[in-house]
């Protein structure tokens, strides 16, 4: 079964910015898919999407948000 995740983004991200960060989680170990909500004013929600039984490792997923830029999970 799929299942997504729902991480928050520091800050209100523009296209470029969610381009480049799905670029590097895409290379993330079980990542199956990634979507982004973007609501003026707040933080950014970043939905993964996985398999019910292979979790994403939030280390990993830290590290290609940061690989990406100067953008931080929270």
């Amino acid at each position: 079964m799929i299942t997504s995740t729902i991480y928050i983004l520091a800050g209100e991200l523009s296209n470029a910015a969610t381009r480049s960060i799905k670029g590097q989680v895409y290379q993330v170990p079980r990542v199956g898919g990634i979507s982004f909500e973007v609501v003026p004013g707040q933080d950014t929600r970043m939905i993964i999407k996985h398999k019910d039984d292979e979790p994403v490792a939030r280390g990993d997923l830290e590290a290609a948000v940061a690989k990406a830029g100067k953008y931080q999970l929270l």
